[in-house]
């Protein structure tokens, strides 16, 4: 039997960031061998991950990556069990590796199942990267939403907590290039339901000029008048909820309209938006 040295159990140690004990008695099972340690303990804790799996993963970081062309890029929700958990570098990195996984691959929309089967650089899946990761800070991960965006240029926004996002893709690349996180930051805050009023639901449009109607009938208003105030109502809804006719809510542009203020820079269109939340 190979003799296990203290020299080699802190190696264990510092590769897998498993308590010294563990880490002895898998050198001591593997004969030695750290590649076989470590398989070792993967197994062992994976098994352990799945006996948490129920737990409740409330907390985590939305992640960002665009490429270095601003054409191309994604944003994830991975979640963890706690907040300390999801500062740390050893999640923040596979928020990162993961980012760039989904804008790696073809789909818009890809399942989480998808990405948790494919391969990251090392070779492993980027569920046996989960798994490691598990072995080293003892809470479950759920990957829940991913999306990959590509467009003319991208620009993001993550708010200072990594718990919500925007990715957004325009027509034409903004001048200034400021305009795009401006505009990152002010959906993050309206949260609009579509870029253009032609991509609201059509039964929330539906709903407001009903109760629109309704309410004017019931106030007695002339038939000419009430379809004035029907439209009126249909107008405020979208002006409120479809982006590109928000009025901007940084005060450097004057409350003009979005497509105004993208237009001074050159955008003419927003031709792809996704926003995320932990947990929402």
């Amino acid at each position: 039997m190979a003799q296990i040295t203290a020299a080699s159990v802190k190696a264990l140690r510092d590769r897998t960031g498993l308590p010294m004990m563990e880490c002895k008695k898998a050198l001591t099972e593997a004969d030695g061998d750290e590649t076989a340690a470590v398989e070792l303990l993967n197994r062992k804790y994976k098994g352990k991950m799945q006996e948490r799996a129920g737990r409740e993963t409330g907390e985590g970081r939305i992640g960002v990556y665009i490429s270095d062309d601003r054409k191309t890029g994604a944003i994830i929700e991975l979640r963890c069990e706690t907040a300390p958990v999801a500062k740390t570098d050893i999640f923040l990195k596979l928020v990162a590796m993961i980012t760039r996984v989904v804008a790696d691959q073809g789909e818009k929309e890809p399942a989480p199942e998808t990405i948790l089967n494919s391969k990251v650089g090392s070779g492993k899946t980027v569920n046996e990267a989960l798994v490691d990761a598990y072995s080293k800070i003892q809470e479950t991960m759920n990957l829940i939403c991913c999306r990959k965006i590509t467009g003319e240029y991208l620009s993001y926004y993550v708010h200072h907590d990594g718990k919500s996002g925007v990715l957004l893709a325009l027509d034409a690349t903004p001048s200034p290039e400021a305009v795009a996180v401006d505009l990152a930051q002010h959906a993050m805050f309206t949260k609009p339901l579509a870029i253009t009023r032609e991509g609201l639901p059509a039964e929330e449009i539906e709903k407001v000029r009903r109760t629109a109607q309704t309410v004017a009938q019931d106030e007695g208003k002339p038939e000419h008048i009430i379809e004035k105030i029907v439209q009126g109502k249909v107008n405020a809804f979208c002006a409120q909820n479809a982006l590109m006719e928000q009025e901007h809510v940084k005060p450097d542009y004057d409350k003009k309209p979005i497509k105004q203020a993208l237009s001074g820079a050159g955008v003419s269109h927003i031709t792809d938006l996704k926003i995320m939340a932990i947990g929402g």
